[in-house]
């Protein structure tokens, strides 16, 4: 403990404080940014999303991990990752029915039905995770009509369509969306069937269709939504998706809201060319349930999936009750104080895990005698903000948060045998619950920001290898962990450079941390715009990996760049926009594109390869 406060005596950080006008909107102090709200610009939809194309997500921190095709994404945030930042729409949160987050909260969103996202790297709000959430939010109903259309092709390497339309009148709305893609090249023009040992290079199809309605006199809203994923390769892991469902709904009155969604997720390795010799599947529902409003948040979650693995020629089966029968409530309470230059945010509440099938007891008892099915832990956050400006271009920031919240639900239950000398899979029913301590201290000086950060992480919960009696268990448990880094961007009329940095470590045994992203930076420059036309170039590059956690058999990777050109035109209410991507056609794969799960497929996954796409935007109200 002593160590843990004069680490936090010690660490310094200093923010970005730049705002972009018309696009942010910011609920703050004179200076800190506490949620950075940005409109999303309909010609520009897909840069503000959650796929491979997002910009927002792309850098001061954020990142996406590329795990396959589109719709493989998964969220990343310095340094943290899976529930530790939180995908929200609209206040809902939906949770993976997929051990893997084959099924990740980014993958839910329709962005043509968006109007803005919130940006916040703090646990000390509602629908919070220990670093913070994303959150989307639905365009305002109203009485015109109005057509939005969104068409997007890939060609080259990738060869893919999405297509969005909503048709808006009388404060009701009807969104549908379809997308289709065979599974991209490489920058060395190989398939997945070449690199990922596929039986063939499979097309996958997404489907997504909404409905709302408003009752505006009375303050009421209401909606429905259908999402279903077939075929959508995940080379990162050792199975795919081979079909999932989700059904969702909701019902607002006033700032009260109530709902739920369920998700019927199978994954299989049948698009394998193992297949034949080994079979893997599971079958995994949930079901989530919410009641929300400004200061408040009740979560019912209940998960459940079945799995099997089989070697048919050898005559091995095993069956597993590999989430069993998991519930979750959560209830949170969240307020806020201010005081001149001086802000404090605050949440808290309690949550509850249990699981209702028994059979599992002996599993966990394995390598945790005093495993119990019932967990209580605490959920809360207070975070402390203070700002000064010294001269007239000069401003300094400071933020301050101690924070925790329960582990997740998968690194408690989780319970997967495996055949033969293949390493078990086991939750640990005794973790701790991680509590956080940070600082972010900034300072903003006309074109440039700077932002130091620090976390101490103590329960962090890590992945390890323990032994059974006659093998080895993927399983968890807690360490103390710092993680610490800085972002800094500069600005100048039509150029914007963003750096990122992070540095994890294993405090108690003085190692690398693993996943840990190496030096990025993220360059982009708007030329001005001629006879209608705008032209955007852009450049990444990212430094080489060599900190790595052996023990998790993470592998080193090597310094990388890519360039991409854009050019944009628009007439009355179209918008055409074409894009070149990876324009040199290198071959690299990125660090954190590779799964240290224990159904890890134990190999990178490699970027696309030169690809070109056109998207088409219509914006028609009459």
């Amino acid at each position: 403990m002593k160590r843990f406060f004069i680490f936090i005596l010690c660490i310094l950080s200093f923010e970005v404080i730049a705002q972009q006008k018309e696009e942010i909107k910011t609920y703050q102090l004179p200076v800190i940014e506490i949620i950075s709200q940005r409109e999303i610009p309909f010609v520009d939809k897909y840069s503000y999303g959650t796929d491979y194309s997002s910009s927002i997500l792309n850098k001061n921190g954020f990142s996406l991990i590329r795990r396959g095709l589109n719709f493989t994404q998964d969220l990343y945030v310095e340094g943290f990752k899976r529930g530790d930042i939180k995908v929200v729409i609209d206040g809902e949160q939906y949770h993976n029915a997929c051990p893997n987050r084959m099924d990740a909260p980014s993958t839910r969103l329709n962005l043509i039905d968006m109007e803005s996202v919130e940006l916040t790297k703090s646990a000390s709000l509602l629908n919070s995770g220990i670093y913070g959430k994303v959150e989307y939010r639905r365009a305002k109903l109203d009485e015109a009509y109005r057509i939005k259309a969104l068409a997007n092709g890939n060609f080259g390497a990738q060869n893919d369509y999405d297509a969005s339309i909503s048709a808006a009148a009388k404060y009701s709305n009807l969104t549908l969306r379809y997308s289709s893609s065979n599974p991209y090249e490489n920058g060395e023009g190989k398939t997945f069937k070449d690199l990922y040992g596929y039986k063939d290079n499979f097309r996958y199809s997404y489907l997504n269709a909404s409905f709302r309605q408003e009752i505006s006199e009375h303050e009421i809203e209401f909606g429905g939504n259908f999402t279903q994923a077939k075929d959508i390769s995940f080379p990162y892991l050792q199975m795919d998706e081979r079909n999932s469902k989700v059904f969702g709904g909701y019902f607002s009155y006033k700032k009260n809201k109530f709902y739920f969604n369920f998700t019927d997720h199978l994954m299989n390795n049948g698009l394998r060319s193992n297949y034949s010799n080994m079979k893997m599947e599971t079958d995994a529902k949930n079901f989530t349930a919410g009641l929300t409003g400004n200061f408040y948040e009740f979560i019912y979650r209940n998960w459940n999936a079945d799995n099997f693995i089989s070697m048919p020629m050898m005559g091995h089966f095993v069956s597993n009750k590999l989430m069993p029968n998991v519930d979750q409530f959560s209830l949170n309470l969240s307020t806020d104080y201010s005081l001149n230059k001086f802000q404090t945010y605050l949440k808290g509440g309690i949550q509850y895990f249990r699981y209702k099938d028994e059979s599992r007891n002996d599993f966990y008892k394995e390598l945790y005698s005093d495993a119990s099915n019932k967990r209580f832990f605490v959920s809360a956050g207070l975070l402390g903000t203070y700002s000064t400006q010294l001269a007239d271009d000069f401003i300094i920031t400071t933020t301050a948060e101690i924070a925790t919240d329960a582990p997740e639900a998968e690194q408690l239950f989780i319970a997967v045998k495996r055949l033969m000398t293949n390493p078990d899979w086991s939750g640990n029913p005794t973790l701790n619950q991680p509590v956080k301590g940070g600082l972010r201290t900034s300072f903003s000086y006309k074109l440039i920001g700077v932002e130091l950060f620090g976390n101490y992480v103590a329960n962090y919960v890590e992945t390890v290898k323990k032994m059974k009696t006659v093998k080895p268990s993927m399983t968890y448990e807690n360490i103390n962990a710092l993680i610490a880094g800085t972002n800094i961007i500069f600005r100048y009329e039509w150029l914007e450079s963003n750096l990122s940095f992070l540095w994890g470590e294993n405090y108690d045994n003085k190692k690398p941390l693993a996943e840990i992203a190496p030096l990025s930076v993220y360059t982009t420059i708007r030329l001005p715009e001629f006879a209608g036309l705008k032209l955007i170039l852009n450049h990444r590059y990212e430094n080489s990996q060599t900190r790595i956690n052996e023990e998790l058999k993470e592998i080193k990777t090597a310094a990388w760049n890519s360039i991409g050109l854009g050019v944009e035109y628009s007439i009355d209410y179209l918008t055409f926009n074409f894009q070149a991507n990876n324009v040199l056609n290198h071959n690299y794969k990125r660090y954190l594109s590779y799964s240290r799960s224990p159904f890890s497929a134990g190999m990178p996954v490699y970027e696309p390869g030169r690809s070109f796409s056109l998207t088409i935007s219509l914006n028609k109200s009459f």
